[in-house]
């Protein structure tokens, strides 16, 4: 079993209790550990807290770490503004 966690807003969402090392994400392998209803069949890849729609994942120290397109803010994404230009 790994912790589901949401890279945008760093919070534990779920269980995974599904197949390991082949990581399957549907609906039925995501536990409840909190006041976040599991998932449902065909549901969009989303965090029940923030909202924030998940684009891939990542299984690293015991976790899935959902993750999040890099054009939302709090990413960590550095770079240099388009359009500013010196």
């Amino acid at each position: 079993m790994k912790s589901v966690i949401c890279t945008f807003c760093n919070t534990q969402i779920y269980n995974y209790t599904g197949p390991e090392p082949n990581i399957e994400i549907k609906a039925e392998n995501f536990q409840q550990v909190s006041d976040y209803p599991s998932p449902a069949k065909g549901s969009d890849l989303r965090c029940p807290r923030c909202f924030t729609k998940w684009v891939s994942w990542s299984s690293q120290l015991g976790q899935l770490r959902m993750l999040i397109d890099s054009a939302y803010a709090g990413s960590g994404n550095i770079g240099k503004n388009k359009g500013a230009e010196e």
